[in-house]
């Protein structure tokens, strides 16, 4: 009989302190902020490429994109010239 009552309030404790959290982020929690307000800063992708067809030289590059704008920060292509 020991053992059903000492589940019994373990499984109290624990629905309390459940119903604690979720009473607990629903009413006190503030939202994430990767930026703090009013603070204004570039978020960047980076990408890089190769490519190489067969027997000709290898052709690679890259661009730095700023996302929260749209607009291209840096870019480099080198394309070996084909000699005719």
């Amino acid at each position: 009989m020991k053992p059903d009552r000492i589940t019994k309030v373990l499984l109290g404790i624990v629905s309390i302190l459940l119903l604690f959290n979720l009473l607990n982020s629903s009413l006190f929690s503030k939202p994430a902020l990767a930026v703090s307000a009013g603070e204004e800063r570039g978020r960047y992708q980076i990408s890089a490429w190769a490519v190489q067809a067969e027997g000709a030289k290898v052709h690679t590059g890259y661009y730095v994109l700023d996302t929260a704008t749209g607009k291209i920060v840096g870019s480099k292509a080198e394309i070996p010239r084909v000699k005719e």
